[in-house]
């Protein structure tokens, strides 16, 4: 009786350089995709830098101009030109409020000045209460010396998991936990919203890219009448765990 195709010691051969393709292929995308992600967190960074310094410094210019002509000339202007003058000073204002809403989601100012803890609680109580969503905030109070790749990376994916999350819709409840371990960190946030379609899980990828650049594992549990957990973890670098 005639072999199998692909049976015998040739066979097993080829299956195993097939394997040992796929598996410097992956590789080698997760490569890729890991260093176009550092590239965009650069160029975010950059465009955020030139929004504040630039545009910042424009719009604080007009608005003392604004500030020396309504005390030069403001007593004089008639009540439409006083109400046109208002509604100039308002639309700078405004101005100011959306490019720092723009610099803040390019690059977390709070992140790089006051460290993980602080952004995370401060961005998901802000768009909860924005969101009209209940949210909970569990952070370690001696959380210390996180690199600074870790923590865009936690809470890149923790900001994602929120904008999913209210995007689907359905949520009154949202748990953000943070936990310092000693080889690495936590990072579980838990809704009660309708359970997740694998479809949905699908469109998480740039949660696992990221993960996954940083070494670490996403896990995605979506329990049907319990609502959905995401829970990452990243280990930490040998300078800091040592």
């Amino acid at each position: 009786m005639a072999n199998k195709p692909g049976a015998g010691p040739a066979g097993v051969e080829q299956q195993q350089e097939l394997d040992a393709r796929v598996a410097a292929r992956t590789e080698e995308l997760s490569s890729l995709s890991t260093e176009l992600l550092r590239l965009m967190e650069s160029e975010r960074a950059l465009l955020a830098k030139e929004l504040h310094d630039e545009l910042g410094g424009l719009i604080t210019a007009a608005k003392m101009d604004m500030a020396w002509l309504q005390s030069h000339v403001g007593e004089t202007l008639d009540a439409p030109s006083q109400e046109k003058f208002k509604s100039v000073v308002q639309l700078l204002n405004q101005a100011m409020t959306l490019k720092r809403r723009v610099v803040e989601a390019l690059r977390p100012s709070l992140l790089d000045h006051f460290g993980l803890p602080v952004a995370l609680r401060s961005h998901f109580e802000e768009t909860c209460r924005g969101a009209g969503v209940e949210c909970v905030v569990t952070l370690p109070e001696d959380i210390t010396d996180v690199e600074s790749t870790a923590q865009l990376t936690l809470f890149r994916v923790a900001q994602e998991a929120l904008t999913n999350l209210l995007a689907r819709g359905g949520a009154r409840h949202v748990e953000l936990v943070l936990e310092q371990e000693q080889s690495g960190y936590l990072m579980t946030v838990g809704d009660d919203s309708a359970a997740m379609s694998a479809d949905q899980m699908r469109a998480l990828s740039g949660m696992r890219h990221r993960i996954l650049g940083a070494a670490g594992r996403l896990d995605v549990e979506a329990v049907p009448g319990q609502g959905n957990r995401i829970t990452a973890y990243v280990p930490r670098s040998p300078a800091v765990s040592g």
